[in-house]
């Protein structure tokens, strides 16, 4: 990622408490008494006023009642685990696999979660308590000052001047860590094409790889460096006129640095130099035209001195991070005449 989320304290993170509740003290200690027996007084208010919710919380009750101790245990240490985000992106414990759980049991909670973000957040009885995502969303925004996605750079994302909000993404996805579906430490909101385009339903975690955590305490500075082949040189200061003479890698090289395991995964994941490169060829001839009207400028007149202040100008504005470097790296070459 470009840049993580500065975190907000919110009583919305406490509405997955309610959830840990559920799991440890009722599902996990399911006995020979009725489930209500077992609810704290916030519980039984939901399941007295949403049929969606009382028909679930009994039906996976039912089923914990016919597992035994260990089975029950696995069922704790599994939802404990995969609810650790953090460390599982820095790969310190490890996802437990759904398959190692009571199979009827999965069945009924994968039910139960898939639907848990979009039901149970919207209920009054929630947001009266916990906030509503809006108002999260939008101190979420102020706090960082995000006008575009943190994970691409250029990437859409509602602000808290519009109505509504961008989605939240659920990092570890849904489908694969459904355990973790109103636990707010794993979810951001991520522009559309990150969001669903790019990483959607895939499981980030497959391999051994660290990933990023957008709610690290720390963040590496990364560094896109561009390199474009001397003899594609014309090719490239030249608008492409025939798909068959479109720029490809082999003219133009992006990288990113530092060269680590979550720099890796998040361009494995969102396919970040894929798009970086596909953002430079788009903007190429028009950030040249900048130079070339830079030097035009009565106080400048001279190449280098163009390139070195749209550089300057501009490295804080939309795209800067990729029209830097490779304005540098196209300044590099001796003969800039021939290039601007």
């Amino acid at each position: 990622m470009l840049k993580i989320y500065k975190k907000v304290e919110s009583d919305i993170f406490k509405a997955h408490e309610l959830i840990e509740y559920l799991v440890y003290e009722v599902w996990c200690k399911a006995d020979n008494q009725r489930c209500k027996t077992k609810l704290n007084d916030e519980l039984k208010k939901l399941v007295e006023e949403y049929d969606w919710f009382d028909e679930h919380v009994k039906n996976i009750y039912k089923i914990s009642q016919g597992l035994t101790n260990a089975q029950k245990d696995n069922f704790k240490f599994a939802f404990t685990t995969n609810n650790r985000i953090e460390e599982l992106c820095n790969r310190n414990v490890n996802p437990i696999p759904l398959n190692t759980l009571n199979k009827d049991l999965v069945d009924a909670l994968i039910l139960f979660f898939k639907e848990l973000y979009t039901k149970v957040l919207g209920w009054k009885l929630i947001y009266k308590k916990y906030g509503l995502k809006k108002t999260y969303y939008d101190e979420l925004i102020l706090k960082n000052d995000f006008l575009l996605c943190p994970c691409c750079g250029f990437g859409d994302i509602k602000t808290y001047n519009q109505d509504g909000h961008s989605p939240f993404d659920h990092y570890l996805p849904l489908k694969h860590y459904p355990f973790s579906a109103i636990n707010f430490n794993n979810l951001f909101p991520l522009c559309h094409t990150c969001n669903s385009s790019y990483k959607g339903e895939k499981d980030v975690l497959i391999g051994t790889k660290k990933i990023f955590y957008p709610f690290a305490s720390t963040h590496p500075k990364i560094k896109v460096n561009v390199k474009m082949k001397k003899t594609s040189l014309g090719k490239l200061i030249t608008k492409t006129t025939s798909i068959n003479e479109k720029i490809s890698d082999s003219d133009l090289k992006v990288s990113l640095a530092p060269n680590s395991d979550k720099v890796l995964s998040w361009d494995e994941i969102f396919g970040i130099k894929n798009r970086f490169f596909a953002k430079i060829a788009d903007h190429r001839i028009s950030w040249l035209d900048d130079v070339r009207a830079m030097y035009r400028k009565d106080h400048v007149h001279n190449y280098e001195k163009a390139f070195d202040e749209v550089i300057t100008d501009d490295s804080n504005k939309y795209l800067g991070f990729l029209k830097v470097p490779y304005l540098k790296n196209l300044k590099s070459y001796s003969d800039r005449k021939s290039v601007v």
